[in-house]
């Protein structure tokens, strides 16, 4: 069996392989879903649902049962653009979600192939473009890119150790505190402090592909210690950290260039 396989890019990242039978997540991007053999059931504001393909957008909570069978989710860029490109190939579902994408069998096909044979990062992202992530050069119909969440965005990457006050964020794109909060999570779903620990977790699970341990790299990410991350792992991916990033033969992470020319 191949090993389920955690790809990081500067913008998205995507897991293929097997999780839990149940797992409850909170994320702090919009969500890709994917059943690489059979449905995904879908609970969400006390609903069940079950499809191949779902999009949910950032800060939504859900629980997803893969039925033990393999799946694909893949987290995307943080200003919407991906999420975009997918509402109007997707079919709108109450209670705030989308499934059953128009792509479905090539998005499904290539999937497959880069679990079974364990494909390389850029060769997948090279593969995945304009199925799931619309290429740097594509206009996506409606995005338009707040120029000033991009700059916030930007200062959490360049240093996610540094605890930014919102005052101190929201003076370097002319606005209040108050009005950066409201601005930001209308661009992106979640609050600030949500994407840097976000954001934060990206980081541990680069830093650990490198051979860190997961001290060293929770610290260096911003966390308070180890316990620190668990908890936000735990809360925001319904599992923890070693599930999804322990070194072994049923487990690797890889990291890869993603597109140039590509901005958030």
């Amino acid at each position: 069996m191949p090993p389920s396989t955690l790809y990081l890019w500067r913008l998205r990242t995507l897991y293929v392989g097997y999780l839990g039978s149940r797992i409850t997540f909170s994320a702090g991007a919009h969500t890709l879903l994917f059943g690489l053999e059979d449905d995904v059931l879908l609970d969400v504001s006390g609903e069940r649902f079950r499809a191949r393909t779902l999009l949910l957008p950032a800060g939504v909570s859900f629980t997803a049962d893969p039925q033990g069978k393999q799946i694909a989710c893949c987290f995307l860029d943080p200003l919407g653009r991906d999420y975009l490109f997918h509402q109007r190939l997707m079919q709108w579902r109450e209670p705030g979600f989308y499934s059953d994408s128009s792509l479905q069998g090539r998005q499904l096909s290539v999937l497959k192939q880069a679990y079974r044979d364990s494909l390389d990062a850029d060769e997948v992202y090279g593969q995945l473009a304009g199925l799931l992530f619309p290429a740097a050069s594509t206009e996506v119909e409606g995005f338009r890119p707040d120029a000033r969440i991009a700059r916030i965005i930007e200062l959490i990457r360049s240093d996610p150790a540094q605890n930014y006050s919102n005052e101190d964020l929201a003076s370097q794109v002319g606005l209040s505190g108050a009005r950066l909060q409201r601005v930001f999570k209308d661009a992106t779903g979640i609050p600030i402090r949500r994407y840097r620990l976000w954001h934060r977790l990206f980081v541990t699970s680069t830093m650990m592909s490198m051979g860190s341990s997961l001290t060293d790299a929770a610290l260096t990410a911003g966390f308070s210690d180890s316990s620190h991350l668990s908890h936000v792992f735990q809360n925001m991916l319904g599992m923890s950290p070693s599930a999804m990033l322990g070194h072994s033969r049923r487990n690797r992470v890889l990291v890869g260039a993603g597109e140039p020319g590509e901005q958030a």
